[in-house]
């Protein structure tokens, strides 16, 4: 066995040998997860992807795929990258490979000041690298006599087609406060998945998806004006986007108006021949009702696993979040809070009938709370009764957190 090339990039040239490593661990064909999820496995991006070369041969890879998460305050961002693609090819394994390789990919990130990191996958397994699980997400399961029997295809449906409905979508989507910040084209990529299905709604006014209505009186959740990305507007284009592979369905993405939402979710039921139908919807979204008014059930699970790269850039990019949830709170305390991950810098949050504001922490004082990385990720992010002995006793920690985020399905990494 020769010596190990590697941690490193892969170069444009090992492209397709790396791909063919992926699709034997995962897809089982030749071009299924470039096919599957194109916007992570792009040729053009190959310094996305880091491999270790033996014997000749791409033997082990991790991805980290850029991307921006919306904040949900007056455009705040946030970088988190994108762990996925952990394969190591099966004669080559017990040789530390992914941990040479996460660990690659963490300097790489100290280097990009990128101050957030997410993945799926087993908790246990990534746990030890800082990962845990993070965010809340309903999932309702539909079937026909969710609609007490009666489902309807609808004329007003039509198969998404890119030439009629891209931009329209994808002001929809723009509109939504907590995702993943795209252009038209990524719109575009993510919406050409080879597994996805999409549906459009194209609303009272036409069969294009152009004349849904102005849009002049609708807004979006987050308060601004989105046109036909609106909510209120009951002839308003809508979609959803659901998984191909099967007869039981997840609807990964989407967005519009709750009449059109409404007509989708029967359309779909009354076309497919579905064992089931699965939504994964946000807590907060406002079309959360539709769902949870025609299901007999739902579960709340965590919706990704986070790791915190650099707490006071984290809390510096939801400081508008912290600041709007703590002044919507009406809470008049003054006061401040620090935290810190164990043997790393604390960071200082004052607050107080005007504001929320972030800062470094003071040196030479215990933070108010010091714990593991893990259970940072929990305290700030997790579901509401995790951490909770950590939030109670402070104003702002009770009343501000868990922050809200998502990641739709539709672009999980």
């Amino acid at each position: 066995m020769t010596d190990a090339d590697g941690p490193r990039l892969a170069t444009p040239e090992e492209f397709s040998e790396m791909m063919g490593l992926l699709d034997r661990n995962f897809a089982y064909e030749r071009g299924g997860m470039q096919a599957s999820l194109p916007f992570a496995y792009n040729p053009d991006h190959s310094d996305h992807h880091a491999i270790i070369v033996q014997d000749d041969r791409i033997v082990s890879h991790i991805g980290a795929v850029p991307q921006t998460l919306s904040t949900g305050v007056d455009g705040e961002t946030v970088e988190c990258w994108g762990i996925g693609g952990v394969a190591t090819d099966k004669r080559y394994r017990g040789n530390g490979y992914m941990s040479e390789l996460l660990e690659f990919w963490f300097d790489r990130m100290a280097d990009e000041d990128v101050p957030l990191s997410d993945l799926s996958g087993n908790r246990q397994r990534y746990a030890h690298f800082g990962y845990e699980n993070v965010g809340t997400e309903y999932q309702y399961k539909l079937t026909e006599r969710s609609f007490d029997g009666d489902v309807t295809a609808s004329e007003a449906v039509v198969g998404y087609d890119a030439d009629a409905h891209l931009e329209t979508l994808h002001e929809i989507h723009e509109a939504e406060p907590y995702r993943v910040v795209r252009d038209l084209d990524e719109t575009r990529t993510v919406l050409g998945q080879r597994d996805l299905e999409t549906f459009v709604y194209v609303g009272d006014g036409g069969d294009d998806g152009t004349d849904g209505g102005d849009g002049s009186d609708d807004e979006g959740y987050g308060g601004e004006d989105v046109g036909q990305g609106g909510y209120g507007g009951a002839g308003d284009p809508a979609y959803v986007s659901l998984t191909r592979t099967s007869r039981s369905r997840t609807v990964e993405e989407f967005g519009g108006s709750e009449r059109g939402l409404e007509t989708l979710l029967s359309h779909v039921l009354a076309l497919l021949d579905l064992n089931d139908l699965t939504a994964r919807v946000p807590p907060w979204h406002p079309l959360e009702p539709v769902f949870s008014g025609h299901s007999r059930f739902w579960t709340a699970r965590p919706h990704r696993k986070f790791r915190i790269n650099d707490l006071q850039a984290v809390l510096e990019a939801f400081e508008g979040q912290l600041e709007e949830r703590w002044l919507e709170s009406g809470r008049s305390d003054e006061g401040s809070v620090e935290l810190a991950i164990a043997g790393e810098q604390s960071v200082r949050i004052v607050y107080g009938p005007d504001g929320v504001s972030v800062e470094p922490g003071s040196d030479g004082l215990e933070p108010d709370v010091e714990c593991e990385r893990t259970t940072m990720s929990s305290l700030l992010f997790g579901m509401h009764d995790r951490c909770a002995h950590l939030r109670a006793g402070d104003p702002l920690l009770e009343t501000a957190l868990p922050l809200r985020f998502f990641v739709w399905a539709s672009e999980h990494v």
